[in-house]
C-alpha cells in the first residue's frame, strides 16, 4: 500500500518534508500541496512533481490523502492536528510539536480517539553519532550519569525574523531561540537521559533583534535520575559556534560537536566503530548557525521511513506525540520559571 500525504506550508520546512518523500520511504508519496499564494504552492509542488495544490488548508485535509505533514508555523499545529484527525489522517508535524502542553495534550486526544499516528521531527535522532551516545548511556558505560551541557550558540539577523510574519512571536512560533533553534539538542538531551524533574531558567532579548520573543535562554535541569544539566540557547551569539551535547558519568564522557562523535571517554576506549565515527569528516547539511533551514533532508528521510513503518506496523513511531510533549514541557517550564522567578516542576 502506498500511503498518500499532503503538505502544508512550502517554507524550508516543507522542501525538508518533501525532500524526504521524494525517496518514496516505505512506499509513501507526496500528492498535494497548500500555501496561502497559490502561485506560491503551485512552484513549490513543480519541484516535487506534485499538480494537486490548496490555499486552504482544510480543502488538502479533505481531500482524500492518508496522512498530513505540517509545516506550518507551529502555533497551527493544534488545530489542523484536531482537524486531520478528525478526518482519519495520520499526522507528523515540524518540531516543535505544539506551542504549549495544553495544545499538545489535545493533538495527543484527537489522534488516539481517531486511531490515527501522531508524530514529530526530531530528526537528530536519526543520527548515528546520537545513537551510540545514546547506547553508551543505557549500557551503562559511562556509568551512573551526572552531568550534561546542552549548548547553542547561533545567530539569526533582523531580516530573517522579518521574513516571515509569524517569526519571533509568542503566540504563532511558541518561543525563540530555545524553541526554534536549541530545542534539538535539548530533545537528544532528554531523549539520552529520560524525564527532567524541576528547571529553573533566565531568557532576555538582546539589542540586536527586535522581536517579541526571547533570542538568550540560559537554564538549570535535574532529571529524575538525578543528573544536571546547563543549557545554553541563543540567535545573538557573536561568532555562532556548532551545537554540542555532552554527558558525564561516574566512569566516563561521551559528546558530540555538530553532527560529529567527539568524545568517547569510557572504560575500554572506543571500538573501532567508535573510531571510524569520530575520525569522519563533517557533513554539510546547510549553514545552520546563520541561515534557517537545512540544505540534506536525509535525516528527515530516515524519521519518515520509521513514521511510515509504524503506521504499517500499527506500534507508535519512534518519535510519538507522547516524546514531542515532553520536549514541550521542559521548553515551557524554562520559560515558566523565567517569568515567575523561581524553580518550576515539569509537567
Amino acid at each position: 500500500m502506498t500511503l498518500r500525504f499532503g503538505l502544508i506550508g512550502t517554507g524550508g520546512g516543507g522542501h525538508l518534508f518533501a525532500g524526504a518523500l521524494a525517496g518514496r520511504p516505505g512506499g509513501a508519496r507526496l500528492v498535494s500541496v497548500c500555501s496561502r499564494n497559490r502561485q506560491k504552492a503551485t512552484d513549490f509542488g513543480a519541484v516535487y512533481g506534485v499538480t494537486e495544490v490548496y490555499t486552504d488548508w482544510r480543502d488538502l485535509i479533505r481531500a482524500g490523502v492518508d496522512a498530513v505533514c505540517l509545516a506550518s508555523p507551529t502555533g497551527d499545529h493544534a488545530r489542523m492536528t484536531v482537524e486531520a484527525a478528525g478526518q482519519g489522517r495520520h499526522v507528523l508535524t515540524e518540531k516543535p510539536i505544539a506551542t504549549s502542553v495544553a495544545d499538545t495534550d489535545r493533538m495527543i486526544e484527537a489522534c488516539r480517539r481517531a486511531g490515527v499516528t501522531l508524530g514529530c521531527i526530531y530528526m537528530y535522532r536519526f543520527l548515528e553519532t546520537a545513537r551510540r551516545m545514546k547506547d553508551a548511556i543505557t549500557d551503562g558505560l559511562i556509568g551512573r550519569p551526572l552531568m550534561a551541557e546542552c549548548i547553542g550558540l547561533f545567530y539569526r539577523d533582523q531580516p530573517y525574523y522579518d521574513s516571515g510574519e509569524w517569526r519571533g512571536k509568542w503566540a504563532s512560533e511558541g518561543g525563540g531561540s530555545l524553541v526554534t533553534q536549541t530545542s534539538h539538542t535539548l530533545d537528544l538531551m532528554l531523549w539520552m537521559l529520560g524525564d527532567v524533574e524541576e528547571v529553573v531558567a533566565l531568557y532576555s532579548t538582546s539589542p540586536l533583534h527586535r522581536i517579541e520573543v526571547e533570542d538568550i535562554t540560559v537554564g538549570l535541569l535535574r532529571f529524575a535520575n538525578g543528573a544536571l544539566a546547563t543549557l545554553l540557547s541563543t540567535t545573538a551569539a557573536v561568532p555562532p559556534q556548532p551545537r554540542s551535547l555532552s554527558i558525564r558519568g561516574t566512569e566516563g564522557t561521551v559528546g558530540m560537536i555538530d553532527d560529529r562523535l567527539t568524545q568517547w571517554d569510557v572504560p575500554g576506549g572506543p571500538s573501532p566503530e567508535i573510531e571510524e565515527l569520530m575520525n569522519a569528516g563533517p557533513v554539510d547539511r546547510g549553514d545552520t548557525l546563520t541561515q534557517a533551514g537545512y540544505a540534506d533532508s536525509s535525516l528527515h528521510h530516515r524519521q519518515m521511513e520509521d513514521f511510515v513503518a509504524a503506521i504499517a506496523e500499527g506500534r507508535p513511531p519512534l518519535v510519538d506525540g507522547r516524546e514531542g510533549r515532553r520536549t514541550t514541557a521542559v521548553m515551557e517550564a524554562l520559560y515558566e520559571s523565567a517569568r515567575r522567578g523561581r524553580v518550576i516542576k515539569s509537567a
